[in-house]
Order: structure tokens, then C-alpha cells, then sequence
């Protein structure tokens, strides 16, 4: 019998094969996070600092930058081996943000930066950045807006939707923007043993060529683009096209300027 991929082996195989090309694509826009996660994590010198879903290793970098002794740890090996040939100090290694090897209270601080909506079970994540952590440490995680206040996220599954269908053989995903409602953060974070949890708003913008939005969908996301692979090949020809036209109202001289607002939670551990 042939076993279904789970959403945790898509995402991986996702990301993995993204890792070469992460930073000229989902990277121009992830990084608008970096600085509100250090800044909401009080990351300082001296301070021991985890790095969970790492990626190619920038927030782990600036805090390493801070003077941080940073360990970053990534589920892809391949986004390991990227983040090790820019050449720091940080400790890479792959590790799974839901069971993570360190001992208790091992850090003075834990970041994660967009990871959180990419894992199969966020919750354990949290409780595990918790166990890490030392007492009164804390924990910070940037986390995208949902399609209330962010384009994006309200255009695709519309365009999606007129012209093709969302309704694809891939396994259930949790939901995408969770933690972006603020009751629902703090409750987690409670129950993990936080207190003391903050929210910061962060003005994020997605930028990309109106003429590459196909190349530009194709590498900086995995759910959606395993959602437009699907799709029967006339209805993507629609959707992209129809997409375009959406785009057109945040358009100037070719360059798409998306709002993609983003939130930063901070929590201490008690």
C-alpha cells in the first residue's frame, strides 16, 4: 500500500527543494520580520539564543550580530547547508522544532521567524521552546496577518476559487493565520507556560515583477503552489491571468507592491 504524504513531508520536500533559491525569493519578504523578532525577544549579548525553523539563517544572523552565542536549527538539511555556506559563528544543525534535542532551560532565548503557520503541530512547538527555555526567558515569533487586513491572502483563494478549484488532493493544513488572533495566542502561550505575552504590529510588503508573478509563485510558496500545480491546465492559465488583474491596483511601473502585514508575539517563560 502506498502511504499519502503528510502535510509535515510536503512541507519538508517543499522547502527543501526551495533552499538554493529561499533567499532571492520567500526571503525578500520574510526578512521584514528579523528586526521586530530581536527586538521583541530583548536578544542581547552573551545571551544563549535559539533559532527554531532557521531557514538560510538570517534572523539567526542578526542575532548572532547582537552578540548572541546562537544555535539555529532547521527541519531541512538542505536549508542547513545553505545557512552554513554564508559563513558565521551560528551553530546550524537540523533538528525538528516540535521535538527539539536540547535540554530543559537550555537558552535564554527562542525566535521564530514565519515558521509557526509551516508546522504540523504548532502547539507542541510552543510547549518545546518553552521546555528549552531558562525561567523568565523569553520566546518570540513573527506570524503573517490573515485576509481581513492582508490582499494576499483574500485575492488567491477568491481567483482560486473563480476559476479553478481549492478543493485539491492534498492533506488537511492547520490553520494558516491561528496565531495571528491574539486570544488564541495567549491561550496557547498560557498553557505552555508563558506570561507576560506582547503583540507588535510589523508593515511588511511583497514586491515582485508583474511580468514574473508565475516564476515568483512557483518559488516563494509551497502550499500554494502545490494547490496551482493542481489545477487543470486551462483554469491555471485563468488564475494567473486573472490574478494579474487583481494585482494591477498595487502596481507601479511593473512592480507589484503588496501590503503583507505581519505580527510579532513575545511571551516570557515563567
Amino acid at each position: 500500500m502506498v502511504t499519502q504524504p503528510t502535510f509535515k513531508t510536503l512541507e519538508h520536500r517543499g522547502w527543501s527543494e526551495r533552499a538554493r533559491i529561499y533567499d532571492r525569493y520567500s526571503g525578500r519578504f520574510c526578512r521584514y520580520g528579523v528586526a521586530a523578532l530581536i527586538d521583541a525577544a530583548g536578544i542581547s549579548r552573551g545571551q544563549t539564543t535559539l533559532d527554531v525553523c532557521c531557514g538560510t539563517g538570517e534572523a539567526s544572523l542578526a542575532a548572532a550580530a547582537c552578540g548572541a552565542i546562537v544555535t539555529g536549527v532547521d527541519f531541512s538539511e538542505d536549508m542547513i547547508v545553505a545557512a552554513q555556506a554564508k559563513g558565521s559563528n551560528v551553530n546550524f544543525q537540523v533538528g525538528d522544532a516540535e521535538a527539539l534535542i536540547f535540554e530543559d532551560a537550555a537558552f535564554d532565548r527562542v525566535i521564530n521567524n514565519f515558521g509557526t503557520l509551516h508546522l504540523a503541530d504548532p502547539e507542541r512547538a510552543i510547549a518545546e521552546a518553552a521546555r528549552v527555555l531558562k525561567p523568565g526567558g523569553r520566546y518570540a515569533f513573527t506570524v503573517w496577518r490573515g485576509p481581513e487586513i492582508a490582499p494576499l491572502f483574500r485575492i488567491v483563494p477568491e481567483v482560486v476559487s473563480a476559476h479553478g478549484t481549492l478543493e485539491v488532493d492534498l492533506p488537511p493544513a492547520p490553520p494558516m493565520f491561528r496565531f495571528a488572533e491574539r486570544e488564541e495566542a495567549m491561550r496557547v502561550l498560557s498553557a505552555a507556560g508563558f506570561t507576560d505575552v506582547t503583540f507588535g504590529d510589523i508593515p511588511a510588503t511583497l514586491d515582485f515583477p508583474l511580468a514574473e508573478l508565475s516564476d515568483f509563485f512557483r518559488h516563494a510558496f509551497v502550499r500554494l503552489t502545490m494547490v496551482l500545480d493542481r489545477q487543470e491546465p486551462t483554469a491555471r492559465a485563468r488564475i494567473e491571468e486573472a490574478l494579474g488583474e487583481r494585482f494591477q491596483d498595487f502596481t507601479d511601473n511593473g512592480i507589484v507592491h503588496l501590503p503583507l502585514p505581519a505580527l510579532v508575539v513575545s511571551a516570557a517563560r515563567a
